[in-house]
């Protein structure tokens, strides 16, 4: 392994002029692309579940003073 004793020297060089690390730039690109895939995905999906789940108790029309008679799934 080299050792690397001036890193503008070492960084402007031409072979190594680019990325320090590597990966950089395609691998950061389709990860983000995947996030937000992800994100949206998780998006629908929570709603999807959330409209069901009150499409389901305004079917049992609950009064105003239920509450006080402990029904469960309130």
């Amino acid at each position: 392994m080299a050792t690397v004793t001036n890193w503008i020297d070492h960084l402007s060089a031409d072979e190594v002029v680019g990325a320090v690390y590597p990966g950089a730039g395609s691998t950061e690109t389709l990860l983000v692309i995947l996030g937000i895939v992800i994100w949206i995905g998780w998006h629908v999906i929570t709603n999807k579940s959330e409209s069901e789940e009150l499409s389901r108790l305004s079917r049992k029309r609950h009064g105003a003073n239920d509450h006080k008679s402990n029904i469960t799934d309130w």
